[in-house]
């Protein structure tokens, strides 16, 4: 029964320990029953364990049922988290650079420029969390993409690419660290996803 078992561990994933055993055992019992009516009708354990699964519907949609009951505001908090850090980084980044190149002026950056960095952070890293959530409800598997590192960062690594070849078509412009504007999606992705994963090992310990 190796793909039962798999199938509701897809299932109880990251939901509290004391509440998975729990309903590991409803989700079993409810199962092997409805197994067990589809073999009374001649159906092998193989084919009945596939027509309850089936039955039954996808694993990851209810692992994702689950948790938006037992914790609903996990990823928005999460996600808030994240714009905020990234936000947060690139404030002392411009500060540091600005502190090099110009020290004594005053280098803080208004609370405008601010504001707006943590908005335009907000709606990219929105879509990029609205299509990562589409593609791990959907059928399709793609467990290597959906690694963090692999969507969040990889795309953001050849768009930086792309971007920092103006600095060798026109260096002039990107004197006094402002070649570091070029780097600034890499950048804010490596940090989102430090961010994400400083906030997931954060809420496995509180439960």
């Amino acid at each position: 029964m190796k793909n039962l078992n798999q199938y509701i561990d897809v299932i109880v994933a990251g939901l509290p320990i004391e509440e998975q055993e729990d309903i590991k055992e409803e989700i079993t019992q409810h199962l092997n029953d409805h197994m067990n009516e589809l073999m009374i009708k001649g159906y092998t354990e193989q084919e009945s364990l596939k027509i309850a699964i089936k039955a039954f519907g996808n694993g990851k949609k209810m692992n994702w049922e689950m948790k938006k009951a037992v914790y609903p505001f996990y990823k928005i908090t999460r996600f808030l988290w994240n714009t905020v850090f990234v936000t947060f980084v690139f404030c002392l980044l411009s500060y540091f650079i600005m502190e090099h190149y110009n020290p004594g002026a005053d280098n803080t950056a208004p609370l405008s420029s601010v504001i707006g960095g943590f908005f335009i952070i907000l709606f990219i890293a929105g879509m990029a969390e609205l299509v990562y959530e589409a593609i791990q409800l959907s059928q399709v598997k793609m467990k290597y993409i959906m690694n963090p590192w692999i969507f969040f960062f990889t795309p953001s690594i050849f768009i930086g690419g792309i971007m920092f070849l103006a600095y060798f078509q026109q260096p002039e412009n990107y004197q006094n660290g402002m070649w570091v504007d070029l780097l600034v999606v890499p950048i804010g992705a490596f940090f989102y996803v430090i961010a994400r994963q400083i906030y997931n090992q954060l809420f496995n310990r509180s439960i």
